[in-house]
């Protein structure tokens, strides 16, 4: 923990509340990273690893822009385990260190939120971690809705990620969101003043 300056890392199951409690922590006075911001940036039209990302991927994902078609990388990721092991190995050191960048000169709360905070040891460039879960039936509802994903293609991607309840252990805070916003707003100002006090 560098002193001046907390990071929290913020993970959890697929459309469980992750943005919205990172934007949370924003409104209240955090400065907020998001992996998937910076996983857009390297898949972009002006990603530094696009020579890579076609070895990986075929040419055949590309928009008009020459940004890569994120939907068509899930499609092919998610049914083919190697090349989502050879994007995530390629991506996420990336993803990291921009990340690091990103806060190395900032003071106060800075709350990170990573998907796979976890599964790529994301938590060692963190001072505290925290898990936003949701029961699988709000979250497959909410994903149907969000993307437009099947019930199988939704199991395919959670057999991805590593188990919620794993991450629950692991985590040094965790918020259920199944009811309101409001008690999501509330439960995520209870840690954002307990992480105030350790700056």
């Amino acid at each position: 923990m560098n002193k001046g300056r907390v990071v929290l890392g913020i993970t959890g199951n697929m459309s469980s509340g992750k943005s919205t409690v990172a934007k949370i922590f924003e409104e209240l006075g955090a400065y907020k990273i998001s992996a998937d911001e910076i996983a857009h940036f390297f898949t972009s039209s002006k990603t530094p690893i696009r020579n890579e990302l076609n070895e990986i991927l075929g040419e055949n994902c590309l928009n008009g822009d020459n940004s890569f078609d994120r939907k068509k990388i899930a499609k092919i990721v998610f049914s083919n385990p190697e090349k989502l092991n050879l994007l995530n190995q390629l991506m996420h050191p990336f993803i990291r260190q921009k990340t690091i960048d990103e806060f190395e000169n900032k003071t106060g709360l800075i709350v990170w939120e990573a998907p796979l905070l976890f599964e790529t040891n994301g938590q060692e460039i963190c001072d505290f971690t925290l898990t936003v879960f949701m029961d699988y039936e709000n979250s497959l509802i909410k994903v149907k809705k969000r993307d437009g994903i099947s019930e199988e293609e939704f199991k395919k991607r959670l057999e991805n990620q590593m188990n919620i309840k794993n991450k629950i252990k692991l985590s040094d805070f965790i918020i259920e969101n199944n009811t309101t916003i409001e008690n999501l707003k509330l439960k995520s100002k209870e840690i954002f003043d307990k992480l105030l006090l350790r700056i």
